[in-house]
């Protein structure tokens, strides 16, 4: 499967205030299901759900999540599938501040800050380098959450 999205994790927030800090407010009162929420099948909204403490904001168009900054001391996770141009990467902060960004195009790291996670060690790369399983491995890493196509997403038109 080729991702190109974008997905914010908060940690202790509820779906509506994650979507809130992002300047959007209406929800729809449509669910939508993992496969539509996490693919560019309606890029023109934001899709949010609650999952064992954590909420997951994703945006198809990648113009919403990718420039959110915390404003409290936040645990939250950003992260970029682009399988197009093979650009891959995320921003961890913890309590609010950024302890790791890695961004890396075509296998080769070109933003790389913080101390690596301890999962990026352990983590087999195949011969093109990090890609969508890679940035699973790191999002499970941290949040404990794995793709559950059992979720339904709220819809926040954008």
């Amino acid at each position: 499967m080729g991702w190109n999205t974008s997905v914010l994790f908060r940690q202790d927030v509820t779906a509506d205030e994650a979507v809130d800090d992002l300047a959007i407010t209406d929800f729809s009162g449509e669910l939508v299901g993992a496969d539509q929420a996490t693919s560019a099948l309606k890029p023109d909204a934001l899709y949010a759900a609650e999952s064992d403490g954590w909420v997951q904001v994703w945006n198809p168009m990648m113009d919403v999540v990718m420039g959110w900054e915390p404003t409290d001391p936040a645990n939250a996770l950003v992260v970029f599938f682009s399988s197009v141009s093979s650009t891959y990467g995320f921003t961890l902060f913890t309590q609010g501040e950024r302890t790791r960004h890695y961004v890396y195009a075509d296998g080769v790291a070109v933003e790389d800050e913080g101390t690596p996670l301890p999962v990026e060690a352990e983590i087999a790369l195949p011969s093109w380098g990090p890609d969508e399983d890679f940035l699973w491995s790191i999002i499970t890493a941290v949040t404990g959450l794995r793709y559950d196509e059992q979720l339904q997403y709220r819809v926040y038109p954008v």
